[in-house]
């Protein structure tokens, strides 16, 4: 999956565009479904993840190009991205539902046209993916699977400070070999939300955007502890050695000083049911780097 178009997933789901008339996003008012559907179409990863964490993937018949989790979404029929789907494709695919995402009004739009049902639901932070459990849920026909979903996750995301946490600066992408064009996690995104639940300082939180581009310079001056870079390839010592030297050029900061640079996998990218398992990561990355400063 090209970076810069697994990217643009993050964004688009992070998006906040409202959705079309006539649909509600999570939580908002809907009638009930007069009979919960049999054939769904999932158009964003983090929806398609969704409904198989609620033991429901047998009902859905299509995915996005960017849907890899669980395995067997990869046997799926393939629709394309999220702003221009192959709707001739899933039109195919004769379904009930579409679910889609709040930047992708336009293609529910279309979909309306032709007489498809769609539900958008909106997800943004991490709050927002229990109500959007629930809300996919109820549109499958199943709410009490979306509770008993939402409640675990709820467990499982519950607030755990980690004593000495540094100042955290998440990176989203940067040009290969080299420090600069570097796109990070700002204020309102579920990175911000996750750090901020484990006591860390998010160094960007003041930032205007959600996922701003800053230079090297931005970085130094806010002396990140610890640098959480996200990749597409695999996480290994082989690829943190290879980022760390690009950081180790600026020596006066404390996340390079200290090697302090940690690598998350792709699956960070998806703000969907497996965001327990990146939690749990940045906890064992933060409590490595409190560790390591203290015995500094």
């Amino acid at each position: 999956m090209p970076a810069a178009l697994a990217l643009a997933s993050i964004l688009a789901a992070c998006g906040d565009a409202a959705p079309p008339s006539g649909r509600s996003a999570a939580g908002s008012p809907r009638p009930e479904p007069e009979a919960a559907p049999e054939r769904v179409v999932a158009l964003a990863p983090n929806l398609t993840e969704i409904v198989f964490a609620l033991g429901l993937g047998d009902l859905v018949v299509g995915v996005s190009d960017y849907a890899s989790w669980p395995p067997e979404v990869r046997e799926l029929p393939r629709l394309g991205g999220l702003v221009d789907p192959n709707l001739e494709g899933l039109l195919a695919l004769d379904p009930d539902l579409v679910l889609l995402l709040p930047s992708q009004d336009e293609v529910a739009r279309r979909l309306s046209q032709v007489g498809i049902e769609t539900r958008v639901v909106g997800i943004e932070t991490v709050d927002d993916l229990e109500t959007a459990v629930v809300a996919v849920a109820e549109a499958l026909g199943d709410p009490e699977a979306g509770r008993e979903l939402a409640a675990e996750l709820s467990r499982e995301l519950a607030p755990r400070p980690v004593a000495g946490a540094p100042r955290t600066a998440v990176v989203l992408d940067r040009i290969s070999g080299r420090i600069d064009g570097v796109l990070v996690a700002g204020p309102g995104t579920y990175f911000h939300d996750l750090l901020t639940r484990l006591g860390a300082e998010n160094v960007f939180a003041d930032a205007p955007l959600r996922y701003p581009q800053v230079g090297m310079e931005e970085v130094l001056a806010r002396a990140p502890g610890a640098i959480l870079e996200v990749r597409l390839e695999p996480p290994s010592d082989e690829l943190r050695r290879r980022l760390l030297a690009d950081w180790r050029r600026f020596p006066t900061l404390p996340a390079a000083a200290r090697g302090h640079v940690f690598v998350l996998g792709d699956s960070a990218l998806v703000l969907g049911p497996r965001l327990p398992r990146l939690y749990r990561r940045l906890e064992e990355v933060l409590r490595t780097a409190a560790a390591g400063a203290e015995a500094t």
